[in-house]
């Protein structure tokens, strides 16, 4: 039974007990999917850091099994470059928690805020260790989700080697759940990879390669390559801004900025297909650039990876299908471009009616995407002038008005489709996939 424990978790005294087990011995940190306490077993004696989840997921059917199936996948998960799962479960006041090793080091955070930025040769070796890491999770179907330098601990060794460790691998899937819930991002925005900032829910690998590759050009420089005044613009900057070379504004040796750069892609299918791909491209930079440097990664049992598989790069390129979108809201078409190229589509993008002729007829666009509301020619009468006359164009009306409302003027304008803003990018695209008999 808990002592001095509250359902809320609001309260822990100091002689509190979590599970008849666990006793607090202080307060680490909280964030918005519950605390986190540095606790000792009572009976082994031994130090753990332990998540205890917000009460607000106690009736969640759905989360709870996916924190069920995850925390089980993560028990089984293990690498010296991680703070191992220990331990999941319910308390008898019905709280979930999960206990984990307890990593004394210095933040990445702290040291790059103290340092600025490291060597080249550190950066790599740092990057390196946590791409071994990667790769174990990966191949095992794990991705971490918020690689930044908050989640990864520096721990010294004998003659001042290194060694990393990365944080929060069991409560990835927590922030996610949280995220949908409350209709935010997942994720922390300077570190997010162009899909995670579009808000797609299902990530793969390479989401983890892009935010590790924001965390090597910070090492590098000193400052992450996006940040905007707001979380929006940031997460905008992520979608649409060009790189910052490194080798002109910094001195950074252009064999690592090309490796840098490939895992900053904004389409997941140019960057390194792989976090060994990724980790091979920063050995033998490393090599090449400081010769007698030896990775300090720790070796890897290799097994087969179920998440991407590596393509044939000689394969004959398919043709793709053109979609212009229309919209007066640059934002808007920032984020269908990056999402719906990412599917394999060849997209172009208009914010007014003066350029659509040109594009349909030079381009041979086989759908065109119209928001309802475009100021001087709507979107309804662009729909009914370009039917009238292109019988085989598709046409997709796009809009936040009410679902009914826009179903109405799809039908009365001979739309053959309609799309909310309001909507996820999945329904999206299978509206799309509808419309071009490709579903």
């Amino acid at each position: 039974m808990g002592v001095g424990f509250t359902v809320s978790g609001e309260l822990l005294g100091s002689m509190s007990l979590i599970a008849d087990k666990y006793e607090v011995v202080r307060k680490l940190g909280e964030g918005g999917t519950g605390q986190v306490y540095l606790v000792k077993h009572r009976d082994l004696n031994v130090h753990y850091a332990l998540k205890l989840l917000n009460h607000s997921f106690l009736h969640d059917e759905r989360f709870i099994e996916r924190f069920k199936k995850e925390a089980s996948l993560l028990l089984r998960f293990s690498h010296p470059g991680i703070t191992q799962l220990r331990d999941f479960g319910r308390t008898e006041e019905g709280m979930y928690y999960m206990a984990m090793d307890y990593c004394d080091g210095v933040p990445l955070k702290y040291q790059l805020d103290s340092e600025s930025f490291f060597s080249y040769e550190d950066a790599l070796q740092i990057a390196i260790q946590i791409l071994d890491v990667l790769e174990a999770a990966h191949t095992q179907g794990i991705v971490h989700g918020d690689i930044k330098p908050e989640n990864i601990m520096l721990e010294k060794m004998a003659e001042d080697d290194i060694r990393i460790k990365v944080l929060d691998f069991g409560t990835a899937v927590l922030k996610q759940q949280f995220a949908e819930e409350e209709g935010a991002v997942f994720g922390t925005p300077c570190y997010m990879s162009p899909e995670q900032a579009a808000g797609e829910v299902t990530l793969d690998q390479r989401s983890d390669i892009y935010s590790l590759g924001v965390v090597l050009y910070e090492l590098l420089t000193g400052h992450v390559p996006f940040e905007g005044d707001t979380v929006v613009q940031t997460l905008l900057l992520h979608l649409t801004q060009p790189l910052q070379s490194l080798s002109n504004y910094y001195g950074v040796p252009r064999e690592i900025e090309e490796v840098v750069f490939k895992a900053l892609e904004k389409t997941p299918q140019a960057r390194y297909r792989t976090a060994r791909k990724f980790r091979e491209a920063c050995e033998k930079v490393l090599h090449e650039l400081a010769p007698g440097t030896a990775p300090k990664a720790a070796s890897v049992a290799k097994v087969q990876s179920a998440t991407v598989e590596e393509e044939d790069t000689d394969a004959p390129e398919e043709k793709r299908t053109k979609i212009l979108f229309l919209d007066d809201d640059e934002m808007i078409l920032n984020i269908m471009q990056h999402v719906f190229e990412k599917e394999g589509y060849e997209v172009f993008t208009a914010l007014d009616c003066s350029s659509i002729h040109d594009y349909l007829f030079e381009e041979g666009i086989e759908l065109l995407v119209s928001d309802v509301q475009m100021p001087g020619l709507p979107g309804t009468k662009v729909c009914r002038l370009l039917k009238k006359s292109m019988k085989d164009l598709k046409i997709i009306l796009f809009s936040n008005i009410p679902e009914r409302d826009l179903e109405k003027h799809s039908e009365e304008n001979m739309a053959d489709g309609w799309m909310s803003k309001q909507r996820k990018p999945e329904d999206w695209l299978l509206e799309i996939r509808r419309v071009l008999g490709t579903s």
